[in-house]
């Protein structure tokens, strides 16, 4: 089900987080048409010289994050390029960016530019440490805004016991641009019931802060002892801890609750019932009381067989279990197929692989259509949404105005 059928996204963006934005309302249903630099493309199309301008020859991160839209190319600093982004404007409901308020001044693309041409405009805009405050006008990346400076970085690494510098880190992108289409269609709903048109603020480091939460909040509360820090195995519940099998793989239990009949369960799964005759492990109060004992039988239970041997073993069991993956098994992940997590798809090189937005309708993960080419639907869309004709568009090419 196309749930954002009929709405229609002009996607002014660069790089990943904002872009990534425009790839969920993409598979949402929305048309969503990318908008790139006639003399200038998408860096991430490029990637540091790693991915072309030929067909089907863009990196692997830019079709990741701009799959199901429409490309166009306008030079936005001609008066032909302008022109043609005010015709997209006039005929879209969302209207999304990544650039700076300089640059959205200086290109004639801001809040109030577009507002003046379409009012019912939702106007959406992504920046790396929000829109407000001293360094609103500054850039930001992922590495930087929410990886190291959200606090991220350090909660990971022993929550500010950092010995050496972290490792940059690529993760906020996908989650912070799918937090972001939440928000753009939340205002579609708010202006179909109220008439308003929202203007739409998301940002790396807010999206940060609201993954890291608890942590944040429970140092402010209790800098000693932070929320999710890592403290030692013996003081750690047998419930929540990780264990490792005879080829040193990992398997995470967290049982939370304690409850009795998971804990049975789970004795019987083990082959080892003599635990639930142990006055030791007798109810959940018990177990809490040694649990150290406990998680040191279950460390030399679990040492006793493979990671692929345990795996169908536990798949049977009451509580909640999961093998510590890699990326190469999650592909192949029996929930990941089932659900259609992770996509291939043909294309001109062979396969493409894709990971679909964590959102479904009526159980369906969406379509998975691929990226544009540079410039792909350049004419398709002056054409058919601009009414702009054949004569029109070779002279903007001709003077380099599009692409």
């Amino acid at each position: 089900m196309r749930m954002l059928e009929g709405v229609r996204v002009i996607d002014v963006t660069m790089w990943a987080f904002c872009p990534a934005a425009g790839a969920v309302l993409a598979e949402w249903g929305a048309d969503v048409i990318h908008v790139e630099n006639a003399k200038s493309p998408d860096p991430a199309r490029l990637f540091f010289g790693q991915g072309s301008l030929e067909p089907d020859g863009a990196h692997f991160i830019f079709k990741h994050y701009n799959r199901g839209k429409r490309g166009i190319a306008l030079d936005l600093a001609s008066e032909g390029g302008r022109e043609a982004l005010y015709d997209l404007v006039c005929e879209a409901d969302v209207f999304l960016t990544s650039f700076l308020p300089k640059t959205r001044k200086k290109l004639g693309f801001d809040v109030d530019d577009l507002r003046r041409i379409n009012p019912r405009l939702i106007y959406a805009k992504g920046t790396g440490a929000g829109p407000l405050g001293p360094e609103s006008e500054r850039g930001g990346y992922d590495s930087v805004s929410f990886w190291a400076r959200s606090s991220l970085a350090s909660s990971a690494m022993r929550f500010g016991e950092l010995t050496e510098p972290p490792a940059p880190a690529g993760h906020g992108d996908g989650i912070s641009g799918l937090v972001f289409a939440g928000g753009i269609a939340a205002a579609l709903y708010g202006r179909e019931r109220s008439g308003e048109a929202a203007v739409v603020d998301s940002s790396l480091l807010g999206t940060a802060a609201w993954y890291n939460g608890p942590a944040i909040i429970s140092s402010i509360k209790d800098p000693s002892a932070p929320f999710g820090a890592k403290v030692p195995r013996e003081s750690t519940s047998w419930t929540q801890l990780t264990y490792t099998t005879s080829d040193h793989r990992f398997i995470a239990l967290t049982f939370l609750g304690d409850f009795q009949d998971e804990f049975v369960d789970l004795c019987g799964l083990l082959d080892r019932e003599d635990l639930l005759d142990d006055p030791r492990f007798a109810t959940s109060e018990d177990r809490g009381a040694n649990s150290t004992a406990l998680s040191q039988i279950l460390d030399e239970v679990f040492a006793t067989k493979t990671f692929a041997e345990w795996k169908p073993i536990l798949l049977k069991s009451k509580g909640v279990w999961g093998p510590v993956q890699n990326t190469d098994e999650m592909y192949f992940d029996p929930q990941v197929q089932a659900n259609r997590m992770i996509r291939t798809f043909p294309d001109a090189s062979g396969t493409q692989t894709f990971v679909m937005p964590p959102i479904m309708f009526n159980e369906d993960s969406g379509p998975g259509n691929r990226a544009p080419d540079f410039g792909e639907h350049t004419d398709e869309i002056l054409r058919d949404v601009c009414g702009y004709d054949q004569a029109r568009i070779s002279t903007l090419r001709s003077v380099g105005d599009i692409a």
